[in-house]
């Protein structure tokens, strides 16, 4: 059971709700109106380094970085 984000494009308000089915219908919880964007949600785009051989960025995503140390970390 996700939790999207939306903008509505009548009111202009964002809000987030749980959704239960993808045959839900879901509307602003301002106006009413079900003419929804649902937006990228910051969680879902991620931050923070990658998962890499040396723990931090730019170095190559495992097992790319080789066995010696990453560039800069030396």
């Amino acid at each position: 059971m996700p939790i999207y984000e939306y903008h509505c494009e009548s009111c202009t308000r964002e809000f987030e709700t749980l959704v239960m089915r993808k045959s839900e219908t879901v509307t602003c919880p301002d106006c009413g109106s079900d003419k929804l964007s649902r937006l990228i949600s910051a969680h879902a785009i991620g931050h923070g380094a990658p998962d890499t051989a040396c723990g931090s960025a730019p170095c190559s995503p495992m097992p790319a970085c080789g066995g010696g140390m990453c560039p800069g970390m030396q």
